[in-house]
């Protein structure tokens, strides 16, 4: 009876230590697609603001849209 070597696991985890309180929120805007029929996510932001303003310019077109935080 033989041994089966065990392969070595590569962790990769974010240095927390060069990042501020600021950057660790990160912003995203949900929509709803009529044409696709589902929900799609524009880009990540980090300010709340920008992500409010792209949440009101498709809000003002009619479509459905929201904000989730993500790493508060």
């Amino acid at each position: 009876m033989t041994l089966k070597k065990r392969k070595n696991k590569k962790f990769f985890s974010i240095n927390k230590k060069n990042t501020t309180s600021t950057d660790d929120k990160i912003y995203l805007v949900y929509k709803f697609d009529d044409i696709e029929n589902k929900i799609v996510s524009d880009r990540p932001y980090d300010d709340l603001l920008v992500a409010k303003e792209a949440m009101e310019r498709y809000l003002s077109k009619g479509l459905c849209a929201w904000i989730a935080t993500y790493n508060e």
